[in-house]
């Protein structure tokens, strides 16, 4: 392999992502749905969230929750991998989803059972973390958080379409200040971000299904195929097309 590699479900709950050697920098972002759990395979990697930047070395290991805005740098002549799963029921499944990504990379035979033990390493507190994520969640259960959860649900589901923070609020039933502020406490983004990111994540669904890269960014709200390549290739480090390259459906 070289670079990088997606392997993923077509329900979009599971993906694995896997370095290889190259440098790779990703901007402050999150993930809407999924757990995020990585391993360090070699050199260093920094992983920042609103606790700070930490730098992680060979071995160690890295988890993001849910909504939970970071960033990621891989430095050169490092490599990652990085397990994404929308719930536990990701699990059952990781041993045949790593001997299935094994099988497809030659390279990552001889550490077969090293991959399994790191994996199996990020997801020892997993369980605790999500325990704690469900009782931020009840704590935050007030009628303004679930106004801002219903809007989130609204952009998640339609993210092709443009929806101004004046609509937003209106929805919500709160003043366009009010709900501004509401919204970044509770997704530690603004909404114009949020609504990129949902963009990007349709968009790369897209591009897996082989759509054409202009029906694509019609398809996913932006304004031209130019802007849908800036925005990609800022977020991702690679083009649209060598996304699509890089990426490997799973048989599960």
């Amino acid at each position: 392999m070289s670079g990088i590699a997606y392997y993923y479900t077509d329900s979009a709950k599971i993906e694995l992502v896997l370095t290889n050697g190259e440098a790779r920098s990703y901007p402050w972002h999150m993930h809407t749905q999924h757990w995020t759990v990585g391993s360090v395979r070699s050199g260093a990697v920094t992983v920042a969230t609103k606790a700070g930047p930490k730098k992680l070395r060979c071995g160690e290991q890295f988890f993001i929750r849910p909504y939970e805005p970071h960033n990621l740098v891989v430095a050169p002549q490092s490599s990652l991998f990085v397990f994404c799963f929308e719930n536990r029921s990701a699990f059952s499944s990781k041993n045949e989803i790593l001997r299935e990504v094994v099988c497809r990379s030659p390279f990552l035979q001889e550490q077969d059972d090293l991959l399994m033990r790191q994996l199996d390493a990020c997801l020892e507190g997993i369980f605790s973390a999500e325990n704690k994520h469900i009782n931020f969640l009840e704590k935050c259960d007030s009628l303004l958080y679930r106004s801002v959860q219903a809007v989130v649900s609204i952009v998640l589901e339609n993210p092709d379409q443009f929806v101004s923070i004046k609509q937003m609020a209106e929805y919500a039933g709160y003043s366009q200040w009010h709900f501004l502020r509401a919204f970044q406490k509770f997704t530690s983004m603004t909404p114009h971000a949020f609504q990129l990111l949902c963009r990007l994540r349709l968009l790369r669904s897209l591009l897996r299904a082989d759509t054409e890269s202009a029906a694509a960014a019609a398809s996913a709200g932006f304004s031209d195929q130019s802007h849908m390549h800036k925005v990609f290739k800022h977020h991702h480090g690679m083009t649209p097309r060598e996304f699509k390259q890089a990426s490997f459906r799973l048989k599960l």
